[in-house]
């Protein structure tokens, strides 16, 4: 193919691209001369350890050999190992020696470039001298060895560009060569076979466009690693690039952008929906590309005009890269510093990486550290359903906000101070007496004074076996229409003389258990620890929906409490069909 030829690392003829006339008889036999067949099947970037597997079989390990020992120093145009940022990019000698004007057909010409027989041995000492080391060597795979990189083993940090941390590619404007997914692919090192080819031209392992003959750039989308596999609210400390094996089609110049619209699903939807082709890669493909394909200029010009109505920052200005030489293929930028402190940014977010302009990368990692230990943040959660908020039948206060994050208890009901005490409190006496069932936990937990601590420190019931297969509502009610209901009976510490001023119902951590509705009911048997059959019971509470995760207020001065005068020792929970409830709370 014309445009993929150039990056085969052979010397061979071909009608595109001719050896350079500086290359000698014994320069050509120290590169791989092991040949494989053509492969004319359509090639399925995933699948390269196979392709690879079914022409050599009796090669176990299709991937290249990982470095081990010290980590290495990097002095390519990514900064070196003690962290260099932008401004150093500008004063790399290789920026100004690959110009562009000059294109680099195999490694003797890339060593010419950097001095030619006269430089000095720490100059052409390049990728020449990795190929004649290994030139002996029986082993079929790549000879472009991956550099260790500093961040792989490291448990603090994460690749939030990873596809095994559910990173994705949403839009590509060509994906003709290679698809831009294969950036994203952390399972296997970059792959490179010298004679493998498809219908579209040289297999490449990398996102690689089509030669550019249109107006523009080429640019994708990537949706970084999301939160429940990578950390939330991420630093991102450093950005590595691979250009392995394009050496004579790698992009000349690189930018990225970031967006954060993590906690606005409504932005985020439209931009997907904007896309062109976006859902259906998503839905049909997870994410993959299709190899052969690009998009049209007025697709080209929709997505543009869909990405400029966000509001992108740079994350990685305009720069240059190297070809994909074992000793220039790594490119790391560490991303600078304000005042100390590393720029924030929060997974589960948008990057814009552009071409300059086109060409082709092999890997692209955004290694990020954790900035908190809340594994839920940066999660966009919908707002818990209510089927009953603050109104004339009781205050509903929520414990969590209405994306299911925790509130400050502290402003909850029970815990600012009110003028008549809680009667039915462990403290003041108060016992759990009996119940139909308490599969996960006992009455007796509903009259703790703190707040539950989780959905174990309540009262739940198991599920009822005999429930209806298919649940209906009550016409008139708008009740569940079924009978089944469980029950506890509780002892107050302190009778309620004088009658009940108020009742807290709480169903704290209880949100996909709590009950659909509830009753509560008062007796008066002050000498009995558990009531006598014949003992009457008197409305307090009628039968009133709850909501997940709140507390649940009713106050006699308002009108909300049946009886309220009545005295009372005991009362009666029940609650429909069946579930959890955290606290009962009588005040009087």
């Amino acid at each position: 193919s014309p445009a993929t030829t150039a990056n085969k690392q052979t010397n061979k003829q071909t009608p595109e691209r001719r050896s350079h006339p500086a290359i000698h008889p014994q320069t050509r036999t120290q590169t791989r001369t092991h040949a494989i067949p053509y492969h004319t099947k359509p090639y399925h970037p995933r699948n390269m350890n196979t392709i690879m597997a079914e022409m050599n079989p009796e090669s176990k390990e299709m991937s290249p050999k990982s470095v081990t020992g010290e980590t290495p120093t990097f002095d390519t145009i990514g900064g070196n190992s003690e962290g260099n940022n932008y401004g150093d990019v500008a004063a790399m000698d290789s920026a100004t020696s690959l110009g562009h004007s000059i294109s680099a057909t195999n490694v003797v010409d890339f060593d010419k470039m950097h001095g030619g027989d006269a430089a000095p041995a720490s100059a052409s000492a390049t990728a020449t001298e990795a190929v004649t080391s290994i030139a002996g060597s029986k082993d079929d795979t790549c000879l472009n060895v991956s550099p260790a990189s500093p961040y792989e083993d490291n448990d603090a940090f994460t690749n939030l560009c990873a596809s095994s941390n559910n990173a994705k590619v949403l839009f590509a404007t060509d994906e003709w060569f290679a698809t831009a997914d294969n950036l994203l692919n952390d399972s296997i090192a970059p792959q490179f076979v010298d004679d493998l080819y498809c219908e579209q031209g040289k297999v490449m392992d990398g996102w690689e466009t089509r030669r550019r003959r249109e107006a523009g750039h080429d640019w994708c989308i990537i949706q970084l690693a999301s939160a429940d596999t990578a950390p939330p609210n991420g630093v991102i400390h450093t950005i590595e690039i691979d250009t392995a094996h394009f050496t004579g089609n790698h992009v000349p110049s690189i930018s990225i952008e970031i967006l954060d619209i993590n906690t606005k699903p409504q932005q985020r939807m439209d931009l997907i929906s904007k896309l062109p082709h976006a859902m259906e890669r998503l839905v049909l493909h997870d994410g993959r590309g299709i190899q052969g394909t690009g998009m049209t200029p007025t697709e080209v010009e929709q997505a543009e005009h869909a990405v400029q109505q966000l509001q992108w920052q740079s994350l990685l200005p305009k720069t240059p890269l190297q070809p994909g030489f074992e000793s220039t293929r790594m490119h790391r930028f560490q991303i600078p510093t304000a005042n100390g402190q590393h720029r924030q940014w929060t997974s589960g977010t948008y990057i814009r990486v552009n071409y300059y302009p086109d060409g082709g990368v092999a890997r692209l990692r955004i290694w990020g550290t954790s900035a908190t230990d809340d594994n839920d943040a940066g999660i966009y959660k919908r707002p818990l359903y209510m089927p009953i908020t603050t109104g004339p039948i009781c205050t509903v206060v929520p414990h969590s906000d209405n994306h299911g994050d925790d509130e400050d208890d502290d402003s909850t009901p029970s815990r600012l101070s009110y003028d008549l005490p809680e009667l039915s409190s462990l403290t003041l006496g108060g016992a759990g007496i009996a119940c139909s069932n308490k599969h996960y936990g006992e009455p007796w937990r509903l009259l703790q004074p703190t707040l539950g601590k989780d959905m174990g420190d309540g009262w739940e019931t198991a599920r009822h076996p005999q429930r209806p297969s298919v649940l209906q509502k009550h016409p008139v009610t708008h009740f569940i229409d079924s009978p089944l209901m469980d029950w506890s009976i509780l002892k107050l510490g302190t009778p309620a003389a004088a009658g009940v001023a108020r009742i807290i119902l709480d169903t704290k951590h209880f949100r996909g258990n709590y009950p659909e509705s509830v009753v509560l009911e008062g007796c008066c048997d002050v000498d009995a620890h558990l009531p006598s059959d014949d003992v009457e019971w008197f409305s307090l509470i009628p039968r009133v929906r709850m909501s997940p995760d709140a507390e649940h207020v009713f106050e006699r001065s308002l009108g909300q409490i049946e009886n309220s005068v009545k005295q009372v020792s005991h009362v009666r929970l029940s609650i429909y069909p069946d579930g959890g409830v955290s606290r009962v709370r009588i005040y009087g």
